[in-house]
């Protein structure tokens, strides 16, 4: 470094430093600094789980000098010893400032702290994926010493007392808005890792150019601590007495600590609360154990806190050594200048530790407060202190040093030296795990932007959990580039599984809306914990709207509209519920764009534009461009008949019960009169039937408690319609109607029948036609009319009389014998000849009579088919789902014909049955029975 001119304004050079107790040694500046102040105070505090911060009040011939000369440089305070070695507290100047001059000595004072302490201005936010605590730590120290020439000289990590088998990966650890420091100190309580900060680096190197100045040292077993250079120790309540430094004041000291410890971590994985918990084992005294157990430390830890239940022993166990850290205390004063925190020492001449054995004398340095003054020339010294007094550098007074030959405390007329310090301290083998308390060592933690992420060609990634991975928005991608990126990848790799909040979750039900890939959500800390992030919402931004439903409009004009809609993964069509509160309007819609298939219900409009949309109906609305389906196990009522604001039960009917009486009263008073009158009386059994399950029907009643509709007969399981104002069935294609029974169709007034062509009526068991009034007309407009009784006679009858007649051409009467017979008994018999016969007279009347020879005519015979009813069957399996049948080959049957007979038999490979039969059609039902149970011996 090139320093400017200084001006020095007193006549001559400052003493050397080199014959002083206390000296400053700058490094690669030492050329420059050396001689431009000269240390005359210093008040240098050390702790364990601490750093360092000191004072020195130096003077200088300089007045003015440039106070960033000083600011970052590395600098070590050396104490000399009794035994005039030298003790080195390294650190870095952080604050310079000037004091007040006489106008020919002026004065500067300097703070200096260790390299932990200055990254207290370090603030960040950053992700550490799949790392340790320990990892992550050596990922810092790193990074520093890279970025920063001055600490990758002067700084370095010691972590040769850890024992890194404890210290698991963390799938993803978050410095959140806090500073390197204190994300390190956070990062140890938690873990229960100790650290101080010791002087030099590699212990084998005595030259202090050519080493780092100071380390940070990383420990979890006290036990694992080195002894001082110090070594022993000795005790003199008078500091001037003895030729070495010594103790001069040594008080032992206990605290009250709770008495036990309780830790609760919840953990997603086993959806339990892990425990841990154990009682502090300090014995604090009859009193002091009574109210001890009084005195318990519970806390609820955030959710999966360890990796594994021994983890979270060990990690409870940590909180209880940091009570029995703090349950005892040593504190002292000394003269000894090569005290270290973090090392141990033996004390001796102490008339209450002598009294112990050797191990319990040793004490671990915990704390270290060094004051003292250099041994200036009296004038020298005396103008610095009216100089520091005016600066309002205040100091306590420190007694004078033990003057020994290789340190004599004055000389050549100077002041005499002074120093001492203060500390604090444990018995070794006390624990000294540090406290880790999350209301204060958590950094304040609030809701932050962050994006979903998922792998190149997918939208949705998600573990069986329901988590997701995210990527925080604004780290910087520098300080992810030791993990190649991860943190700001916009990979997976950027964070941990991170759990959604949900409004429901229950086993295997709840709320999913799985958020996509560059959705922007919130993101929040469970517990307060920035390890334990969390999805808390997804907000819409200028990348990812607001749903527009059905595609149009937008928002404000679309603010009555709410709901979901979702759209198609590497696609763009989309399923929707939309809720339209629009007033005297509203309407509800679930959608799917495949087929346009849509349940529109209300007030139904167009898709709204600015709010307005063309009126399309009032009700409800299914419809699709494929296929649909509309299926009840328990039946289906479709009925007009109104039950407003949705009154009544579902299976009100009682209008179509109305209507079902008067038709089954209609069609059985009617048949029972044709019946009567030498007609055939309908058969009512399958009507009355249907109409007792119609009356009947409840299919709610008795559903199991398990919430599953009971198992529903053939019989209830009904389709019922009803049409208050008449109903409509239309198609241009053939219309089927099949009944496995009975088609029952009965009319109040008229039953019309009209065909285009062809009526075709066919009946397997006979027809019968009866009218009750105004007769029967079978009028044949155009062709002949035919009537046939192939099988059997044809029987005309009338009460009133029989009329045949042609208009045109001949009556035709043939038959193998023509009988006429008159009520009296007179007849006229043709066949084999003509015979009258009569007990009347015989008249025959007119104009002339002709007689001649034999003559006959001939007359065409109808001729019938009497082919027999002869049929195979073919059994089969139910169909599948798919309409498919299956043979049931080789299977035993049973027919049974309504003539009584009963044919068994075995179907062959296709399902068929032997041929049966019969001259007339019959009824048969069909059988199909179980194969014989096989026979053995075995």
């Amino acid at each position: 470094m090139n320093y400017p001119a200084l001006q020095r304004v007193f006549t001559g050079a400052l003493p050397s430093q080199d014959s002083r107790p206390f000296r400053l040694y700058w490094r690669s500046s030492q050329k420059d600094l050396a001689g431009l102040l000269l240390i005359q105070r210093l008040d240098i505090r050390e702790g364990l789980c601490g750093g360092i911060e000191g004072r020195l009040s130096c003077i200088s011939t300089t007045i003015g000098a440039p106070l960033q000369l000083f600011l970052g440089q590395p600098v070590t305070v050396q104490l000399v010893t009794d035994q005039g070695a030298l003790h080195s507290i390294c650190a870095i100047v952080t604050d310079a400032h000037e004091g007040e001059s006489d106008g020919s000595l002026a004065t500067y004072q300097l703070v200096v702290r260790d390299a932990v302490s200055i990254m207290e201005q370090r603030i960040n936010t950053r992700i550490f994926r799949t790392k340790s605590v320990v990892e992550i730590i050596q990922t810092l120290v790193q990074e520093w010493r890279r970025k920063s020439s001055t600490l990758g000289v002067t700084f370095d990590l010691d972590i040769s007392n850890l024992d890194m088998s404890k210290y698991p990966v963390r799938e993803q650890t978050l410095q959140f808005d806090e500073s390197d420091a204190n994300f390190f100190r956070r990062l140890c309580r938690r873990e229960g890792i100790a650290w101080f900060i010791r002087a030099g680096g590699d212990q084998n190197n005595t030259d202090l150019s050519k080493q780092p100045f100071h380390a940070l040292v990383l420990f979890d077993n006290a036990i694992k601590l080195r002894q001082a250079d110090a070594g022993a120790v000795a005790y003199h309540s008078d500091a001037a007495t003895g030729t070495r430094d010594a103790i001069t004041l040594l008080t032992m000291g206990r605290q009250l600590v709770a008495g036990s410890m309780r830790r609760a971590s919840w953990d997603l994985k086993p959806s339990r609360v892990d425990q841990v918990r154990a009682p502090t084992r300090v014995d604090q005294g009859p009193a002091g154990n009574d109210l001890a157990a009084l005195l318990s430390d519970a806390r609820i830890d955030s959710p999966h806190i360890a990796d594994t239940p021994d983890d979270y022993e060990r990690l409870g166990m940590a909180r209880l050594l940091a009570h029995g850290a703090r349950s005892a205390i040593v504190k002292g004063a000394s003269g000894v200048r090569d005290l270290e925190v973090g090392f141990w020492i033996s004390v001796s001449g102490h008339p209450e530790l002598d009294q112990l054995p050797e191990q319990q004398r040793r004490i671990v340095i915990t704390s270290l407060n060094h004051a003292g003054e250099n041994n200036l020339p009296k004038d020298l010294n005396e103008r610095a202190q009216v100089l520091f007094t005016a600066s309002r550098w205040q100091a306590m007074a420190t007694p004078l040093s033990i003057d020994t030959p290789a340190r004599p405390t004055a000389f050549d007329g100077s002041s005499a030296s002074r120093y001492e310090n203060t500390f604090s301290g444990v018995p070794r083998g006390t624990p000294l795990t540090p406290t880790y308390d999350p209301r204060v060592d958590l950094p304040r933690v609030y809701p932050i932007t962050g994006t979903v992420v998922a792998p190149d060609g997918e939208q949705v990634h998600t573990d069986a959990y329901g988590r997701y991975k995210v990527q925080i928005q604004g780290l910087d991608p520098a300080d992810h580039e030791h993990a190649s990126g991860a943190g700001t990848s916009s990979t997976p790799a950027d964070s941990a599984w991170v759990r959604m909040l949900s409004g429901w979750a229950g086993d295997s039900f709840g709320n999913q809306t799985p958020p996509r890939a560059g959705m922007e959500v919130l993101l929040d800390f469970a517990n307060g914990d920035p390890d334990k992030m969390y999805i808390a919402g997804v907000f819409s931004n200028g990348a990812n709207m607001p749903a527009t439903f059905s595609r149009t409009g937008n928002l404000p004009g679309n603010r009555y509209l709410s709901g979901m809609r979702s759209q198609e993964i590497n696609g763009q069509r989309y399923n929707q519920l939309r809720l339209d509160d629009t007033p005297q309007q509203i309407s509800a819609q679930l959608s799917s764009q495949h087929a346009t298939s849509e349940l529109n219900l209300g007030f139904l409009t167009q898709p709204r534009e600015n709010g307005q949309g063309a009126n399309r109906g009032e009700g409800a609305e299914l419809r699709t461009d494929a296929a649909a389906a509309l299926r009840a196990a328990q039946g289906i009522l479709l009925t007009t008949y109104a039950r407003s604001q949705a009154s009544g039960n579902q299976l009100d009917r009682k209008e179509l019960i109305q209507l079902l009486g008067e038709c089954t009263e209609l069609f059985k008073s009617l048949g029972d009169y044709a019946g009567q009158h030498g007609g055939q009386a309908a058969d009512t059994g399958g009507q009355t039937a249907v109409a007792d399950a119609f009356k009947n029907w409840s299919p709610a009643a008795g559903s199991s408690e398990s919430g599953t509709a009971p198992s529903t007969s053939a019989a209830q399981a009904l389709m019922a319609f009803g049409a208050q104002a008449g109903s409509v069935n239309v198609t241009p294609k053939t219309h089927v109607t099949y009944a496995g029974q009975n088609i029952d169709q009965v009319a109040q007034q008229h039953l019309q029948f009209m065909s285009g062509q062809r009526f075709n009526a066919t009946a397997g068991q006979g027809m019968q036609l009866f009218a009750r009034g105004t007769g029967i007309q079978a009028i044949a407009g155009e062709g002949p009319v035919l009537l046939q009784a192939q099988a059997d006679a044809l029987t005309a009858n009338a009460q009133k009389g029989v009329k045949i007649s042609s208009n045109e051409n001949e009556v035709l009467v043939t038959a193998p014998t023509i009988l006429f017979v008159a009520e009296d008994g007179s007849y006229i018999r043709i066949g084999s000849g003509i015979t009258l016969g009569t007990n009347g007279d015989i008249r025959l009347l007119s104009a002339s009579h002709k007689w001649g020879g034999p003559s006959t005519q001939g007359a065409p015979k109808s001729a019938f088919n009497n082919q027999p009813t002869d049929q195979r069957f073919r059994l089969h399996y139910p169909a599948d789902e798919a309409g498919e049948t299956v043979a049931a080959a080789n299977r035993p049957y049973r027919i049974t014909l309504d003539d009584g007979r009963v044919i068994e038999g075995k179907s062959d490979a296709n399902g068929l049955t032997d041929l049966v039969k019969d001259e007339a059609m019959r009824i048969a039902k069909i059988d199909i029975l179980q194969p014989p149970a096989p026979t053995g011996n075995g």
